[in-house]
């Protein structure tokens, strides 16, 4: 499972999902490793700037991520994402890791 969390440090989560250019990335595996890596995007990825479901830019650094989690996203925004089949989770915290052990996910 790979799981994006809007973070505009690296360290924190931060609102704004569709503005945000830095993102968490925890990649999780079936016996619970945990693998993060930090990613930003070019300025033609951020995601208010896609008119497409991200599922049909297969080159950008989200693609192929099972959830989403921020502290606001537009409704627009996360009906395309969850259109792609990417569960949105929005979160009042501030600490990455305290909102992944808050959730719920499964692996599709």
């Amino acid at each position: 499972m790979k799981i994006a969390i809007s973070s505009i440090d690296g360290k924190t989560i931060c609102g704004d999902a569709g503005s945000c250019q830095g993102f968490l990335i925890y990649e999780i595996s079936t016996n619970q490793t945990i693998h993060q890596t930090y990613i930003e995007l070019s300025r033609e990825q951020i995601l208010k700037n896609l008119t497409t479901p991200i599922s049909d830019i297969p080159d950008h650094p989200l693609t192929d991520i099972n959830a989403f989690i921020t502290q606001s996203i537009e409704k627009e925004l996360q009906s395309r994402l969850e259109s792609d089949d990417i569960k949105v989770v929005k979160t009042k915290d501030h600490e990455p890791l305290m909102a992944l052990n808050q959730i719920e996910l499964t692996c599709h």
